[in-house]
């Protein structure tokens, strides 16, 4: 787990979850690297933070981009603690798995 990277998360090697102090159950952090996005036939990167049991989800702005990858485990990071905070929930901590 030291020598995690970003790629790991990509292709599905490593999981990443997240615990917001506002929610009781932690979130998935989903992290797609070839996904046709639903208006083209592009293959691009995407980033969505889920939980199945509260409903909810939501995406970071890289995640929504057309063509952009996170470049580490800390930029991405920083992009899901600023979008949660936008939807109003604080990072607790995070959580690394390997597959």
């Amino acid at each position: 787990m030291n020598n995690l990277t970003i790629e790991d998360l990509y292709n599905g090697t490593a999981t990443i979850q997240v615990k917001f102090q506002e929610k009781e159950l932690d979130y998935d952090v989903e992290m797609f690297d070839n996904i046709a996005k639903v208006y083209g036939d592009r293959f691009v990167p995407d980033c969505k933070i889920s939980n199945f049991g509260y409903n909810q989800w939501f995406r970071t702005n890289l995640g929504m981009s057309n063509s952009k990858k996170y470049s580490s485990i800390k930029t991405l990071k920083d992009a899901i603690t600023k979008t949660a905070k936008s939807k109003g929930l604080t990072v607790e901590a995070f959580s690394f798995k390997d597959i």
